[in-house]
């Protein structure tokens, strides 16, 4: 071939050039040029198929090599059609066997939700695009759907009919049962076209394509029908007429045949050689039939039918000189007619032959145990921890019944399974089972606070409080439903941090929750600190069940506050262990618009809603200009993102300090009246209106080693016409008893007792008097007004009411007695008591037992130095105790208080 020959060659399409080598032998050593039969599937690709598919895919590269190994000079032309409901197809064919593997081995199960298929649809295509004498194979699990299609079982019959392919059905399943129309028609099909129907379990698979090997071994156009017919069961008997010589008669049943037997010319019963018997049909082989007349008897039950032809050449290995036969192979003359055919245990077209490893494939051998390839043939050895019987089978061996046999400890349990054995040390044991040890873990050497590991020879404590794994994992959260997780990777102590939650959820949950399929929670109460080590119930919630699998969950309660758990995996995915978000309040308290985050190693509450900061000068107050006072409130959770201590806030005049604001909003707050020099404020004219100013003051927290400021200063003002401020002054007369008062090296500075309208304590009444319900709550602060050191705060020591402004009446009510609350009366709250310069406390109004309308308030109190006393009372349970008359208490008083009817 010239070099321009060739490059054309090579830019030739490639589907041209196979399809042209499929007409035409090149390999000058084949003594034929006869191909073998075309090959069709027609798969059923709906989704109950994936089973049948994927034990097909294996069978179906066995029969494909062993074709290919016999056909070597023949190209045979593949072709594939899928079916499916309502589609058919797509198609595919080629003359590569390993491009029809690689289409075989892609197919993919879906659809079809119903049972019924359009098979014959399928079987219609194949027939349009298949080669004549092909052999068709429909592979499906359900009954045809377009059965009663009567045009289209026309047009089937009438292309078997033309193109005398073969169409073999391999069913593994039914819509109906054997005698439904939907499943005859393709007995019907099988009888027109000299084909079979496989009605098979899947474990029958291999047995079908050894009897389609067999069929498929015969060259195309080297057989010829004799005789086909069907019946309903009884004895019945057929007769056909060979007119010719031919090398084989095959004779191939359908259905339960009981026996079957044949007379040949003269009447003679002539033996036949059986290929294939199983209870779907069987294969038999006649070799050198004589001429004459031929008759078959049948004995079946239910419906069964036969199909005899007639075979002029077993393989495509013709030859006129035996000597050209392999020398593995055997010459045998059929009616004059000499083939060379590989012997036993070979595979090959005769002149080549090779050894077939019978081992590759399960269904090629009888072997119980472990099958051993050799040239031709192959052997059977028992595996490891099995013996050969005397029937010549592979038995196991019970290990355990000889401790010779076996490796285990003394204390060991012996379990013996099919080939081979194991050991497993008794409870309160450790080791392999080879060897045994006490197990100290098991024991409780470690006591209830701390988790034990073992190792051979030794064991260690631990305390989990401080030897965990942190999982800071927010879609643990029981609120969540994203994307489902698994903790199948989680072996050993955690503790769950982050805005999921720190504790496990101790309430069943749906399915699908916490970001898994199968959430898993605490069935039970976490244990407290003293409790140590506790074992409780781990539930997954799965198809209904709150509790549908359980396991034992170890659980410790540690001192700050947080809990570790000790795991053990998950039984199945997708599941997981869920957190409830609602245990962030027992450790930060946060407020609506806060969050609970780890920031710098410890929870803290941290804005959200877009009210994060990240500096000092992005913090800014939030200013009330009112009627007669000026309100400056922060967020305390920006102060705490810029580590600001949120308990000292103040204004200039130290004793006006921040207050938390009620409403769970997350707001601290100082509150100063339009008074110059009160609360340390400045006040400017400029002829038409009044500015007062003070100062917000910030400490700043410190880690006991640097700091880079004390304290943080945020200026506020705020501006009011003059004339307004005149209203104000003159209008403004809050109800107020007052007492000036000198501490020895402090100065002197003033106390003040005001009524108060609600618990803001940022709105006194006003007047000479007050007239209140019996369902009101009065309010009550006593405050320093002064520059004083930090170190002295107020203690109210005793406060009461008279119906007259002696404080001596002898008809007295106590509200604190003895700097502690009356318990009697539920509607007394101490706020503040010596813990800053103010008392706070409030009381609901009452009225005293006779012609008495009118309460006058008294409030003794005290100046507590915090530098050398204990300034804070304490009341629980018990009263305190500081004496009920202290000389050195200073006394307000104010009233009447009237009731309103």
């Amino acid at each position: 071939m010239n070099l321009q020959c060739l490059i054309i060659l090579l830019l030739c399409d490639w589907s041209f050039f196979t399809t042209t080598m499929s007409q035409t032998i090149v390999n000058k050593d084949c003594e034929s040029t006869t191909e073998s039969s075309s090959l069709t599937y027609v798969v059923d690709v709906s989704a109950s198929m994936g089973d049948d598919l994927a034990e097909l895919k294996k069978v179906n590269d066995w029969l494909l090599d062993r074709v290919s190994e016999r056909f070597t000079c023949g190209v045979r032309k593949y072709t594939m059609v899928q079916f499916n409901d309502p589609d058919v197809g797509p198609t595919n064919y080629t003359n590569s066997r390993s491009e029809f593997g690689n289409f075989f081995q892609s197919l993919h199960a879906f659809g079809g939700d119903d049972c019924p298929e359009l098979a014959l649809a399928g079987i219609n295509l194949a027939l349009d695009i298949s080669p004549s004498n092909s052999l068709i194979m429909v592979l499906t699990d359900a009954s045809a759907k377009d059965y009663n299609d009567q045009t289209l079982i026309d047009g089937i019959k009438s292309k078997i009919n033309l193109t005398s392919s073969q169409v073999f059905f391999l069913v593994t399943g039914l819509c109906g049962d054997s005698n439904d129309p939907q499943f005859l028609i393709y007995r019907d099909i099988a009888y027109w076209s000299f084909g079979h129907v496989f009605l098979i379990d899947l474990s029958d698979m291999s047995k079908v394509f050894h009897y389609l090997d067999y069929t498929l071994s015969r060259p195309v156009n080297t057989s010829t029908r004799l005789f086909s017919a069907e019946y309903s069961g009884g004895n019945n008997t057929g007769m056909f007429n060979v007119s010719d010589k031919f090398s084989k008669i095959l004779i191939m049943t359908d259905g339960l045949i009981t026996s079957i037997s044949v007379i040949g010319p003269g009447d003679v019963s002539v033996p036949m050689e059986t290929i294939v018997s199983e209870p779907w049909g069987s294969v038999h082989v006649i070799k050198n039939p004589d001429t004459g007349t031929w008759e078959i008897i049948i004995i079946g039950e239910g419906p069964h039918s036969v199909t005899v032809e007639e075979v002029t050449a077993t393989n495509i290995s013709a030859t006129t000189d035996c000597s050209k036969c392999h020398p593995n192979a055997t010459c045998e003359e059929f009616s004059g007619r000499k083939e060379c055919n590989c012997n036993d245990g070979l595979i090959g077209d005769g002149f080549k032959c090779s050894d077939i490893d019978e081992c590759a494939y399960s269904w090629s051998n009888n072997c119980s145990g472990l099958c051993i390839n050799t040239y031709g043939s192959y052997r059977c050895e028992c595996a490891y921890g099995f013996i050969e019987s005397p029937s010549k089978i592979c038995v196991d061996i019970d290990e355990c019944s000889d401790e010779k046999l076996n490796s285990c400890h003394s204390l060991a349990y012996c379990t013996n399974y099919p080939g081979g054995y194991s050991c497993a040390c008794p409870y309160g044991y450790y080791g392999d089972g080879n060897h045994c040890e006490v197990n100290e873990c098991i024991r409780g050497d470690c006591g209830r606070d701390k988790d034990c590991t073992k190792s051979k020879g030794s064991f260690k404590c631990f305390d989990p409080c401080f030897n965990y794994v942190i999982r800071n994992d927010p879609w643990r959260s029981i609120n969540s439903s994203s994307t489902y997780y698994c903790d199948s990777d989680l072996f050993g102590w955690y503790r769950f941090i982050g805005t999921g939650g720190i504790r496990m959820s101790e309430t069943c949950m749906p399915e699908r929750q916490c970001a898994t399929q199968f959430p898993i929670w605490v069935n039970g109460i976490h244990p407290v600190e003293k409790e140590g080590i506790a074992n409780l119930t781990a539930c997954i919630n799965y198809i209904g069940s709150c509790c549908y699998w359980s396991t034992s969950v170890q659980i410790k309660a540690c001192p700050d506050g947080y809990h570790v758990y000790k795991i053990n995996g998950v039984p199945f995915c997708n599941s997981a262990y869920c957190t409830d978000p609602g245990t962030l309040k027992d450790v930060c308290h946060c407020t609506e618009d806060e969050e609970c985050r780890m920031i710098r190693g410890e929870y803290t509450c941290a804005c959200k809603n877009g009210h994060e900061v990240k500096n000092i000068r992005d913090l800014k107050l939030d200013l009330q200009c009112g009627a007669g006072k000026i309100k400056a409130s922060f967020r305390t959770c920006q102060l705490r993102s810029l580590y600001l201590n949120v308990t000292s806030i103040y204004l200039l005049n130290k004793s006006c300090i921040g207050y938390t604001e009620g409403n769970n909003t997350g707001v601290i707050s100082a509150i100063t009246p339009l008074q110059q020099g009160t609360c340390g404020n400045r006040r400017t004219d400029n002829g038409t209106h009044a500015t007062y100013k003070n100062t917000m003051l910030v400490q700043m927290k410190t880690d006991g080693t640097v700091a880079r400021s004390s304290r943080v200063q945020l200026d506020f003002s705020c501006t009011y016409p003059l004339d307004l401020v005149l209203s104000l002054d003159k209008t403004l007369k809050p109800v107020i008893s007052s007492v000036t008062l000198t501490i020895e090296g402090a100065g002197e500075f003033k106390a003040e007792m005001l009524l108060y309208k609600d618990d803001t304590y940022e709105s006194p009444y006003d007047g000479s008097e007050i007239s209140m319900s019996t369902e009101d709550t009065l309010y009550v602060a006593v405050t320093l007004d002064g520059e004083t050191s930090d170190q002295y705060v107020v203690v109210l020591e005793n406060c009461f009411a008279t119906p007259t402004r002696n404080p001596d009446d002898p008809m007295k009510y106590h509200i604190i007695k003895n700097r502690c609350p009356n318990r009697r009366d539920v509607s007394v709250n101490v706020e503040e008591n010596g813990v800053s310069q103010r008392g706070l406390f409030s009381v609901q109004m009452f009225k005293f037992v006779g012609d008495n309308d009118a309460v006058y308030l008294h409030c003794q109190s005290n100046i507590c130095d915090t530098t050398i006393n204990i300034c804070k009372p304490s009341c629980l349970g018990f009263r305190s105790s500081s004496p009920e008359n202290d000389e050195n208490a200073f006394a307000l008083n104010v009233g009447p208080i009237s009731r309103k009817y």
